[in-house]
C-alpha cells in the first residue's frame, strides 16, 4: 500500500514537472522572484510564525503541562513533514513527537488532533464563505459554491461525531476518543479552541496575503482566502502529492479559474506562492527540530 502510494506521488509529480515545463513556469517565476518586495516578504513571515503561536496556544488548552515555545517548535516540525509527506502521513509526526519528547499518549494526542482538524475544516469554511460573500458581488454563482462547501464540511464533521458516538462501545480507540472528547467538552474550552482556530487562519491567510503581495501580485485579501482555501483543502485529501506539489497547485489553479484568471500566469503565480509557503514551514522546521533537539537531548 505504501508502494502504490509513493508511485501515485512520484507520477503526480511528474505530471506537474512536466506541466511546469510545457507553460515555461520557471522563467516567468525567475522574472516574478528578481522583483520579490523584502518588506512584504519579512511582513508574510512574521506573520506566519504567529500562526504557530495560535496552534501552540490552541493545545495548551489540551496539554497545560507543556510550555507554549515547546509546543510552537513541535508545531513547526509537525507542519513541515504533513506538508513534505504524501497521503497525510506527515499528521503521525505529531504523536510520536509528543510520545517521545513529553510522554503523551498516541491515542489522545490522536485525539486531540482529529478534534483539532475538525475545528480547522469548521472555521475554514466560515472564512471561505466570508470571502465569498465579499467577491460574489461580481460574481453570483461564486456564492453558491460557498454555500454548498460550507453545508458539505458541516455535514462531514456532523457525521464524525455521529459515527464515534455509534462506535465508541464497539472499539476501544473509539472509546478512548470519546471519553476525551467529552472530558474536554466545556463552552469556555469549545470557545478558545474555537477562538484560536478562527485566528490562526485569519493570519494564516494575512501572511498568504503578503507573500502574493511581494510578487506584484495584487489582489484583495477576500481574494486571497477564497483562492488559497481551494489550496488548503487539498492538503486534506488523500492524493497529496510529494511537498504537495501539483496537487496544492491543482487547487490554486482553480480558485484562480473562477476569478478570471486562467493559464499558464495561474500556475506560474500558484508554483511561486507554494515554494515560498513551502521554504517557510522548512525553515521554521529546521530552527524547531534545533530548538527540541537542544532541549530535549538524549
Amino acid at each position: 500500500m505504501k508502494r502504490n502510494s509513493l508511485l501515485v506521488s512520484l507520477i503526480i509529480l511528474s505530471i506537474f514537472i512536466y506541466f511546469l515545463v510545457e507553460y515555461n513556469v520557471f522563467s516567468k517565476l525567475n522574472e516574478i522572484l528578481n522583483c520579490l518586495s523584502p518588506i512584504y516578504l519579512f511582513l508574510s513571515l512574521i506573520i506566519y510564525i504567529s500562526t504557530y503561536f495560535l496552534r501552540a496556544k490552541r493545545f495548551t488548552l489540551f496539554f497545560p503541562e507543556i510550555k507554549t515555545l515547546d509546543l510552537s517548535a513541535v508545531m513547526a516540525v509537525h507542519t513541515f513533514f504533513n506538508n513534505l509527506l504524501p497521503f497525510r502521513s506527515g499528521e503521525a509526526s505529531f504523536p510520536i513527537i509528543l510520545k517521545k519528547l513529553f510522554s503523551v499518549e498516541g491515542v489522545i494526542s490522536s485525539a486531540t488532533l482529529l478534534l483539532v482538524r475538525l475545528f480547522d475544516l469548521l472555521s475554514l469554511s466560515i472564512l471561505f464563505t466570508l470571502s465569498t460573500v465579499f467577491i460574489s458581488f461580481q460574481n453570483k454563482k461564486l456564492l453558491l459554491i460557498s454555500v454548498f462547501l460550507f453545508f458539505f464540511i458541516l455535514l462531514i464533521i456532523f457525521i464524525g461525531f455521529k459515527l464515534l458516538r455509534k462506535f465508541k462501545n464497539k472499539f476501544p480507540i473509539a472509546f478512548t476518543l470519546f471519553s476525551f472528547f467529552s472530558n474536554f467538552n466545556s463552552k469556555k474550552n469549545l470557545t478558545l479552541v474555537f477562538t484560536y482556530s478562527i485566528l490562526n487562519w485569519t493570519f494564516k491567510f494575512l501572511s498568504f496575503f503578503f507573500i502574493l503581495k511581494a510578487g506584484g501580485i495584487n489582489i484583495s485579501f477576500p481574494k486571497t482566502i477564497f483562492v488559497a482555501t481551494f489550496g488548503e483543502l487539498t492538503t486534506v485529501l488523500p492524493i497529496h502529492s510529494i511537498g504537495g506539489f501539483g496537487t496544492y497547485e491543482a487547487g490554486l489553479v482553480g480558485g484562480f479559474a473562477l476569478l478570471g484568471l486562467k493559464g499558464s500566469y495561474a500556475l506560474t503565480v500558484a508554483f511561486y506562492f507554494h515554494l515560498l509557503l513551502f521554504t517557510m514551514s522548512g525553515v521554521l522546521a529546521f530552527f524547531g527540530w534545533i530548538y527540541l533537539s537542544g532541549k530535549f537531548k538524549g
